[in-house]
């Protein structure tokens, strides 16, 4: 006599057995598409780290890392965030480089990076602090880089004033008196800035544009002046050389009253290695010779 088959336990066995072979299948690969995302991000990130000559050696060893979790905050980032980290990439100089999300994903991963080590080597407590400080230091080396920028774009603008002003005084265009100033001008922020300002009138943006556009990527108060003095001057038919030739006298006035301000604040600056550090030594070291006798006795 022939076993008996139950057909509903063979047909609830095969179709369990389906599922889990369409459930591993579509497991491998979700897998394999994260892990091409994935190696994607990180070569994308290796070439970003090359290129990125502005950032120091140990943030750009992040930037790999931290390019998958950019990719992941990018369409999430707020307007108003997104806006003010592009506003400070571009006074750094770096906006070319990076994007608002690569700095947050560098942000987040540096202060990862920094806990995780404290709390392997010195406990949860330590990864805390180690944490923010992660976080901080690279905002504290924005905030130099912007501010080393804008004092090396004030030293330097007056000079390149005079270098277009005598470009147009002998007879040249505003476009000829910007390209020979820039050939011979030392490698600068400022210089990097009007290349850039070339370029967008080589693309075909109106003088007023690339103007504009290279006051507010050096945000610098002694360029707006100037910028609206240009434009101006074109509009109304002024003389370009006067006007910058009025402008290059005062931002060289301003830079003597910079310089002799910043010579005015040095012995107050001063004062406090003074106190906490030169006067101590010096106590010391006459002190001592007393101390030692007064010990002594007779």
């Amino acid at each position: 006599m022939a076993p008996s088959i139950d057909l509903p336990s063979t047909v609830l066995s095969i179709g369990i057995a389906v599922l889990a072979a369409s459930a591993s299948i579509g497991a491998s690969i979700v897998v394999v598409r994260m892990w091409q995302a994935w190696s994607s991000s990180l070569m994308a990130g290796r070439r970003l780290a090359r290129s990125t000559q502005g950032l120091p050696a140990p943030l750009r060893l992040l930037l790999p890392v931290a390019m998958p979790l950019a990719d992941f905050l990018g369409p999430r980032l707020p307007l108003r965030l997104r806006e003010g980290l592009q506003r400070r990439l571009r006074r750094a100089g770096l906006d070319e480089e990076l994007l608002p999300q690569h700095w947050s994903a560098v942000l987040v991963v540096a202060a990862t990076s920094a806990g995780v080590i404290s709390a392997a080597a010195f406990g949860p407590v330590a990864a805390v602090f180690a944490a923010v400080a992660g976080a901080c230091l690279p905002v504290a080396w924005l905030r130099d880089r912007m501010a080393r920028r804008r004092n090396e774009v004030i030293r330097d603008l007056p000079v390149y004033l005079d270098m277009v002003t005598l470009s147009l005084e002998a007879g040249g265009s505003l476009g000829v008196a910007l390209k020979v100033a820039t050939e011979r001008a030392p490698e600068s922020a400022l210089r990097a800035a009007f290349l850039r300002a070339q370029g967008d009138l080589r693309a075909g943006r109106s003088r007023a544009e690339a103007l504009t556009a290279l006051a507010d990527r050096l945000d610098v108060p002694a360029v707006r002046p100037l910028v609206a003095a240009l434009v101006q001057s074109e509009s109304t038919g002024t003389s370009l050389a006067t006007v910058l030739r009025a402008q290059a006298d005062q931002r060289m006035e301003e830079r003597f009253a910079r310089a002799e301000r910043l010579a005015l604040e040095a012995p107050v600056k001063m004062l406090a290695p003074l106190v906490l550090c030169i006067f101590p030594c010096t106590f010391i070291i006459l002190g001592f010779p007393l101390l030692m006798r007064f010990l002594g006795g007779p």
